[in-house]
């Protein structure tokens, strides 16, 4: 029995440590959001975009089993001494060498894991493989909205160096989960465009997003102070009061980079039309 216990609290404290980004409500919101943005004449039918909704988080899923997984989430951009000094290293090879590979690795692969699954998804739809199509679509739409998520994009993700530990969960999955209806309905009309620089612009939201986490810890220190440490509903009005505006912000600009990435990906691959 005491075997069993143990066992299971184990299995309970490992799966507390997984992080997922913007949670499975942000993330299908943002899938979503980036499926009513593609222009109409990639003619995606509504069935095809639910699909690529739905699977939008099954990256978070693969963790569990596919250990290579975890650093494709993230990156500790703040951790490299050029990018405090101003200076964005976009090539991992240059990282690979400056760094090692290991240490590159660990501190999360997120831009580069975006751009593979980008020239993936080109293959797919030039192929016209629409299983191919939606496994890479949902995967971009994970990763990208990880990029706009702003502690996935610091070396202090949970603020575990200014003794905020917890913050990641209790922004990116409980405060969101309690205020999903005013996110959903801040939806923006947006229309995508051709992105001609792909790397360029992964970094670019990527640098954006880490510009807003003091901004997030400095939120969290203040709704905490306010409720003396307890993460009550006061706590939340008082983080979704500080953050509303960069969290609306991010995952509608998250749809439009998501939206803008799979329509490059379709002109790139000749404007294929799918079959269903």
């Amino acid at each position: 029995m005491k075997k069993i216990f143990s066992t299971s609290l184990l299995i309970l404290l490992m799966s507390s440590l997984i992080i997922y980004g913007w949670g499975d409500k942000g993330h299908k919101t943002i899938a979503a959001f980036a499926m009513k943005l593609l222009p109409s004449e990639m003619k995606f039918t509504d069935q095809f975009k639910s699909a690529i909704t739905d699977h939008s988080v099954d990256p978070d899923n693969r963790k569990r089993d596919d250990k290579s997984e975890g650093p494709k989430h993230f990156i500790d951009i703040d951790y490299y001494k050029e990018f405090t000094d101003g200076i964005v290293i976009m090539s991992r090879d240059s990282l690979n060498k400056l760094y090692d590979e290991k240490v590159v690795t660990k501190e999360g692969i997120l831009p580069w894991a975006t751009e593979e699954t980008f020239f993936r998804l080109i293959k797919a739809f030039k192929e016209k493989n629409k299983d191919d199509v939606l496994l890479y679509a949902s995967d971009l739409a994970h990763y990208v909205g990880d990029g706009h998520q702003p502690l996935h994009a610091t070396v202090n993700y949970n603020g575990q160096l200014t003794s905020q530990k917890g913050i990641h969960s209790r922004y990116e999955i409980d405060m969101v989960d309690k205020y999903l209806n005013v996110i959903q309905n801040s939806y923006e009309e947006n229309k995508p465009y051709y992105v001609q620089y792909i790397k360029d612009y992964i970094f670019d939201y990527i640098v954006e997003a880490n510009d807003y986490v003091e901004m997030l810890l400095s939120a969290d220190n203040y709704a905490s102070r306010k409720t003396d440490g307890k993460f009550d509903k006061e706590y939340y009005r008082l983080l979704w009061f500080k953050t509303k505006y960069v969290t609306i912000n991010e995952i509608n600009s998250a749809a439009l980079c998501l939206s803008s990435l799979i329509y490059t990906a379709w002109v790139d691959a000749g404007k294929p039309v799918l079959e269903y």
